[in-house]
Formats: C-alpha cells, structure tokens, sequence
C-alpha cells in the first residue's frame, strides 16, 4: 500500500495507534511520571522540602482533572485532533518552562502544565480508533496507544541516567518530543469527530451508570489505587533499603520497556483470550509486585523482578481496560473512556495519601502488602458475561 507521493503508508491501526502511542509516551510518560525521578535534583537545585513538592504534583494531579472534563466536552465537538494536538503543545510548553525555571514558582507551573497535558491525549483515542481504524484491528490500535505510558517511563529513565546532574537538558529534550508528537497527530488524526456523535443529545445519568458499567468502573478504581501506591512507594522502599542510587531508574526503565512490550499485545489477547482471563492474570501480575517487593526490599534482582510483574500487569491490565470500555461505549467511545479516566484519577488522588497514612500508623513493608489488596479485588471482578469471551466475534448491542 502507498502513501500519496509513492512511498509506503502504514495501515490504519498503526497509524493511529503509533501517533497515540507517541502522544501518549511524552504527556503520560514524560508529563505524569517523568517528575517524580527528578525530585532529589529539584530539592537540590531549588531547596524545595518534600512536603513542597508533594504539593506541586498535587497541583497537577488537580489539572489533569480539570483537563480530562474538558477534553471529554471539546472531544464530543471538534473530534480527537483538537485535545490530543493541543495536550502535546502544552507539555513542550511545561516541559521547556522546567528547563528554565529560574526559581520555585517557575517550577511548579512547568511541573503543572506538563502533567496536565496528559488530560488531553488518551481519551479522544476511543473516538479516533472508532472513526479511523477497521473493527477487527481496533484492539490492536488502543493496545498501541496505551503502551505509550510504560515507554515514556523508560524515555524518562533513560534521561535521568544520561543527563545525570545536568537535569535542565533532559527536560529541553522532553520539550522537543512533544513538538515531534504534535506534529505526528496533527497530520494522523482527522479533523473532526462523526455527524451522527455530534447530532446525539447529551446522554442522561443512566447512559453512564448501567451493570456493564460498574463493574468497569470499581475494576478501574482498584486498580489505580494499587498502582497509586506502586508508583509512590516503591522509590521510597528501595531507598530505605539501602540500593544503589541506580535502582530506582533502572527498575522504572525495565517496568516500561517490558510492559511496553507485551502490551503491545494486550488486543490480541481481548480477541484472542477475553476480557476475564487476562484482567485476572493481569491485576494478581500487579499484587504479586507488592509480595515480591516486601519480600526481599534490599535486593536489586528482587526490585527488577518486582518491576516487571508490575510492568506486565500495569500496562496489560489499562490496555484491557481501554478495550473494555470501548465495548461498553461503543456508541460513544471518548465520552465513556472519559468517565472511565476520571475513575482512574480519582484512585491516583486518593491511593497515596491512603496508603502514606497506612505507611505512618503499620510501617511500609505492610502498606505494600495492604496496597495489594484494591488489585485483588479488581481480579475478583469479572466483566458483564457478553464481554467475557473474545472479543469482536459480534458488534455490541445498543446501550440503553
């Protein structure tokens, strides 16, 4: 197949898929995880306490919120291109202003912009793989575009090492990725969203909640919750123990390189597998990181083997979960995936002050072991019985 002046064109799953994938790996990966590895050149650089930063990334856990409601309305309107371009600009402009942030406040609004970023650029993907890719390759194309997080961790990783001291320079390079990802979607995604989404009224209450939906939405929420606490904890638990100052990077940089890579293929298992089956195998992955962890805190071999059962089930168990709710709302796909986000911050909000006052009052071998249970709980949850058998065999019937 070619493209318009005679070379080659990707089919449409990975066209889509890989600009999402790209989109993704700079606001997600960069923009939400990328900061937490720059904490102790930020205390040094600025004299900034942990308290401070905690709440510079409270601030951007706020802004992504406030990003993903929006982009839920703008999506319905102007179709995926407008959010996921304009997500990718933004963080270039919160990554460069971290670059050159001259003192604290500086900073923070860097810091803020580019975790806001990320409100913008995984929804709107329902709506553009819905439009733009053929129904049996759309697994495959969210399976893509969610690997983008984990290789954005390893993208992050890779700079803390290299950059070492000179941290300013990894994030002027940050800034440039997302310039070359907004040009990537700018020319893959389309310029607007269908004429029948568009003329649809708003939906009611009981289109969001439904008993296919809730059991998306509490599978969603336990697992965010559990992964909030991996995310939090784990640095803190490896620099305890006493590992080498590598440790930490090169644990984030192999959780996102293995999950990355076989989350690649997290739509072939919903076609392949079902929903049930991997969403199980996937979250008990996630709970068995925490035991593992807890198990041997002190060993570097035990903190990688710790990263990528974390890695696999992570990124696997969010690729089922963009399927699952495709399925759910496959009528409107961004607007339900929207919701579905929002369950997910909810659990990223809550799950670290959670789990810190659970660290404080039991210690953090036990707030690990506790932390593990929310991902049980999600494995415990099966899917609505019509989505529990591969997938794509049938189109869905109308939602309510």
């Amino acid at each position: 197949m070619s493209g318009p002046r005679g070379g080659p064109r990707l089919e449409p799953a990975t066209r889509v898929g890989g600009a999402g994938l790209l989109a993704l790996l700079v606001t997600y990966g960069v923009g939400r995880q990328a900061f937490g590895l720059f904490v102790p050149a930020f205390q040094d650089e600025f004299g900034l306490s942990l308290a401070t930063l905690g709440f510079v990334a409270s601030a951007a856990q706020a802004a992504y919120l406030a990003v993903i409601v929006a982009t839920g309305l703008l999506a319905a309107r102007l179709g995926a291109r407008v959010p996921v371009v304009a997500g990718c600009v933004v963080l270039s402009m919160g990554a460069a202003l971290v670059a050159g942030a001259p003192g604290p406040v500086a900073l923070a609004v860097g810091v803020t912009l580019a975790g806001a970023s990320a409100g913008g650029t995984w929804a709107p993907f329902a709506d553009a793989v819905s439009l733009q890719v053929p129904e049996a390759s759309q697994p495959r194309a969210l399976s893509l575009v969610n690997t983008g997080a984990p290789f954005g961790s390893v993208v992050a990783s890779v700079g803390v090492l290299v950059v070492d001291d000179d941290w300013r320079i990894a994030w002027v390079l940050f800034a440039a990725l997302g310039v070359v990802a907004a040009v990537v979607n700018l020319r893959v995604l389309a310029t607007s969203t269908s004429r029948t989404v568009r003329r649809r009224p708003r939906p009611s209450w009981r289109w969001f909640l439904t008993p296919r939906s809730v059991r998306l939405f509490v599978v969603t929420l336990g697992a965010a919750l559990a992964s909030s606490a991996y995310f939090t904890f784990v640095p803190a638990v490896i620099a305890s123990a006493g590992q080498p100052s590598w440790t930490g990077p090169a644990m984030w940089a192999l959780l996102g390189l293995v999950g990355g890579g076989v989350g690649v293929f997290a739509g072939d298992l919903a076609t392949r597998v079902g929903l049930r089956r991997t969403l199980a195998a996937s979250w008990m992955a996630m709970a068995a990181a925490f035991g593992v962890l807890v198990a041997g805190p002190g060993s570097a071999v035990v903190g990688l083997g710790s990263a990528t059962l974390f890695g696999v089930g992570f990124t696997v168990g969010y690729g089922q979960i963009v399927v699952w709710s495709q399925r759910v709302f496959w009528d409107r796909p961004t607007t339900g995936f929207t919701t579905t986000i929002l369950f997910s911050a909810t659990g990223f909000v809550v799950g670290p002050a959670l789990f810190g006052v659970l660290a404080v009052g039991a210690g953090r071998s036990v707030a690990l072991l506790l932390a593990a249970i929310p991902a049980v709980v999600a494995a415990a949850v099966p899917p609505a019985p019509r989505y529990r058998r591969p997938l794509w065999r049938r189109r869905p019937p109308a939602a309510p």
